[in-house]
């Protein structure tokens, strides 16, 4: 919903938006490779929060990654070993988000620009604290390390 709204008043996606803006910048980027920019988003809900954008405009993962695939896996594994090195192995979460399946009959009919506001990605979420209190009661996540700061450590690790 987000994503349509930023669409609607902005006519552009605001995952596109923020790519270019992050790729301009630099604070937060943790990496980038020809296929991929990985970042860890301003409103972090968990430390080392990261996710992996496609540069390429697709709303479906499934046909959004194609061709890419190689490229991904080794997104993927540098983000992973990144995590595991420099936070010591923590468990982790990662979500591939992707628009849902538009089939004729499921297709809701208030959202006709899915493929161009629609941008999916990956999060990547290391379990190092535990929601509390105010998170559960408000919905509101406090993340105590600005992202600058983790990308920037995440950024020097390294991997084999």
């Amino acid at each position: 919903k987000g994503a349509r709204d930023y669409y609607l008043h902005r006519e552009r996606c605001i995952y596109c938006d923020l790519i270019n803006q992050e790729l301009e910048v630099k604070k937060r980027v943790v990496l980038e490779s020809e296929h991929f920019a990985v970042i860890t988003p301003f409103a972090s809900r968990f430390p080392f929060e990261t996710w992996i954008l496609p540069k390429k405009h697709h709303c479906d993962f499934d046909r959004g990654v194609s061709g890419c695939e190689n490229d991904l896996a080794q997104v993927l594994k540098a983000v992973l070993q990144k995590i595991k090195v420099g936070l010591n192995d923590p468990e982790y979460n990662y979500v591939i988000h992707s628009a849902p399946i538009r089939r004729h009959s499921k297709v809701s009919p208030e959202w006709k620009t899915i493929e161009e506001d629609y941008h999916w990605h990956i999060e990547v979420m290391p379990v190092l604290t535990r929601m509390a209190g105010f998170e559960k009661g408000t919905g509101f996540y406090i993340c105590s390390i600005p992202p600058e700061n983790t990308a920037e450590y995440l950024r020097e690790v390294k991997v084999s």
